[in-house]
């Protein structure tokens, strides 16, 4: 009996420790990976970031979990490693993470055999966990399938959803193989896989998007098509950073059959003005705005000042000029009339240049602006 308060109490602390939730390690990460090949098992990498809300949600609702903690401390060594600081930068960049929080199942090699991202609930957790342990199932294992040929419709859709789960950039590629061996893509299961998954604007899937678009906003909307397509097109700049001009106008029109021309040539205008080429600048603005006139005074403004202070060319000037004067019948303003003077002024009509800077002063005092520009250049005209 004398042991008996000895007894109760290592069983209270034993039970106070399966209560503890997911016991994180406290080691170097090569330390914690011999130590996973010392025990025999996987680690849990939690992938985190200082700022990353979800990340703080799962420490203090997740990870506490009894049940969660049970499991994870029987099954894997864990580690909470903050990908912007410390030996975290390094295993942000070995395994590509970029979105937070991501959950990592690693063997003692290092080598991936699960992962996912977001946020998980306890019981989401627990469902992950187990998929990391099975080696039929996990990520690691449908690779190996994948890689030994195994193409059957039911196989590749979990493939794909195990990708996506990831945040693997290769899911889209993966979606499109799929897509290509399906006859109907009208399914409404194929609907779904195409608005999830579908990155490449020139697939046989996009291009089915595009071309039944109004069933697609009947099912999920108009904003949601609408933000679908601009997502592929903004993805596919990125994920393409060498594309020449030409390159660039063909993904437009492909990408906006019918308001592609629009889109590229205002893009050409962007181009050739980042890139400093006043001439094809020039040339480019001049063939825009004569085909696709604008009512919009500030970018008429705004194209108008460009000229004032980078054009010497007479013809253009008096282009420029009838942009300003369009845009101060829209809607006059004093930086308006300040830009019509700097154009007036470029041209050497000094008289018109002094008028319409004057006229500019008397706004710019209703409207409470800072008149001194246009007092310098007023002074300037004398």
């Amino acid at each position: 009996m004398k042991f008996l308060p000895q007894c109760i109490c290592l069983l209270f602390l034993s039970n106070m420790a399966m209560a503890q939730g997911v016991q994180f390690e406290h080691a170097s990460w090569a330390e914690t990976l011999a130590k996973a090949k010392t025990e025999g098992k996987l680690v849990f990498v939690d992938a985190v970031t200082s700022w990353c809300g979800p990340c703080k949600m799962m420490a203090k609702e997740v990870f506490p979990d009894s049940t969660v903690g049970a499991f994870f401390n029987q099954h894997f060594l864990s580690i909470k490693l903050d990908m912007e600081r410390s030996e975290g930068i390094d295993v942000s960049n070995r395994y590509k993470i970029w979105v937070y929080p991501t959950l990592l199942f690693v063997n003692d090699a290092g080598e991936v055999q699960h992962r996912s991202a977001g946020f998980h609930g306890p019981k989401e957790l627990m469902a992950l966990a187990n998929v990391a342990l099975d080696p039929i199932r996990n990520l690691a294992g449908l690779e190996r399938r994948y890689a030994s040929g195994d193409r059957r419709r039911e196989f590749l859709l979990q493939y794909l959803d195990a990708k996506a789960t990831a945040y693997d950039p290769d899911a889209g590629r993966l979606a499109n193989d799929f897509l290509k061996t399906e006859e109907d893509l009208g399914t409404p299961e194929n609907m779904d896989l195409l608005m999830r998954h579908i990155d490449d604007p020139y697939s046989r899937g996009f291009q089915f998007l595009l071309k039944n678009r109004p069933n697609f906003e009947e099912k999920y909307g108009k904003r949601e098509v609408k933000a679908k397509i601009e997502t592929v097109f903004e993805g596919y700049l990125q994920s393409h950073p060498g594309l020449q001009l030409g390159e660039v106008q063909r993904l437009y029109g492909t990408v906006y059959p019918e308001g592609g021309e629009v889109l590229a040539s205002r893009y050409r205008l962007d181009y050739y003005r980042q890139k400093g080429d006043s001439e094809n600048f020039v040339r480019t603005a001049l063939d825009h705005y004569s085909r696709y006139p604008s009512d919009d005074p500030d970018e008429l403004n705004e194209m108008a000042s460009i000229f004032s202070e980078e054009v010497t060319d007479a013809a253009a000037l008096q282009t420029a000029l009838g942009w300003v004067e369009k845009a101060i019948a829209l809607q006059e303003t004093s930086y308006y009339q300040y830009t019509r003077a700097k154009v007036w002024a470029k041209i050497g009509k000094k008289k018109n240049a002094r008028q319409a800077a004057k006229r500019a002063l008397e706004l710019a005092k209703i409207e409470d602006e800072d008149p001194s520009l246009i007092e310098e250049f007023l002074e300037a005209l004398k």
